[in-house]
């Protein structure tokens, strides 16, 4: 049966105050296989930028009805993909990600901009940290391609952190060490959930234990307007259906 936004009652409240959702079985086994086929050219890469501009293949294999629902029961109807990234932890790459808040956009252009700072450039796009409210309109979809959890380095987050704005250097440390043990959660998946977080949650995963592959497809969400002529730098050129 075809999802819509009825399939999710509650979430963008849910978004609001808690800041991520677990939506287990996200993909039936069939979108799974399609997804995972799409993805085989860069399925040993731990890290690649602009996927879905990349390859889009692994746009036209996603179930965009699906997400297109999530997006409404999010409360963003407009929300168009900005940015796209495909990890894969395993034994060769096993890293670990310290607690943070994801700060940064991608975009199409340096220019100055009020309260857009700390620019930089990777692999030749331009990275910018926006204002706070562009930030907080945003969302990640987080697809997992195989089972993470405790041992296999399975993102935690802390429930609520979004709703503090940004924070910065101590600030983070601060919020960790005041946190009651109760927030902080670890979202353990299975291949074909997926995980929905606000980038101002705060969010970290440690080494994995038993480090088998771990990929995950990583979608940002926005429907914020940037200062012109500023766009997104993935935004208009990412094949969806």
């Amino acid at each position: 049966m075809l999802a819509t936004s009825n399939s999710y009652p509650g979430m963008a409240e849910g978004l609001s105050q808690q800041g991520f959702a677990l939506l287990p079985g996200f993909l039936n086994p069939a979108e799974l296989w399609q997804l995972e086929q799409a993805c085989q050219p860069i399925a040993h890469d731990y890290g690649v930028r602009l996927v879905l501009q990349t390859h889009p293949a692994i746009a036209l294999a996603l179930p965009w009805q699906k997400i297109q629902a999530v997006l409404l029961a999010a409360g963003m109807p407009n929300a168009k993909p900005v940015r796209s990234l495909f990890f894969n932890k395993n034994a060769e790459h096993n890293w670990l990600v310290p607690w943070h808040q994801d700060m940064t956009i991608c975009v199409s252009q340096k220019m100055d901009a009020p309260a857009y700072a700390k620019w930089t450039l990777k692999n030749g796009v331009h990275h910018v940290e926006p204002p706070a409210n562009v930030l907080e309109s945003m969302l990640t979809l987080r697809i997992a391609l195989d089972a993470a959890n405790h041992d296999n380095a399975a993102l935690k987050v802390i429930a609520g952190s979004h709703r503090h704005g940004k924070l910065q250097g101590a600030q983070v440390d601060a919020y960790i060490e005041n946190s009651a043990q109760t927030d902080v959660q670890v979202c353990a998946m299975q291949a074909g959930d997926v995980l929905l977080m606000k980038p101002l949650l705060l969010h970290a995963s440690d080494k994995a234990n038993h480090a088998s592959q771990r990929r995950v497809l990583h979608l940002e969400f926005s429907a914020a307007m940037l200062p012109t002529p500023m766009q997104w730098a993935e935004a208009a050129n990412t094949v969806t259906v």
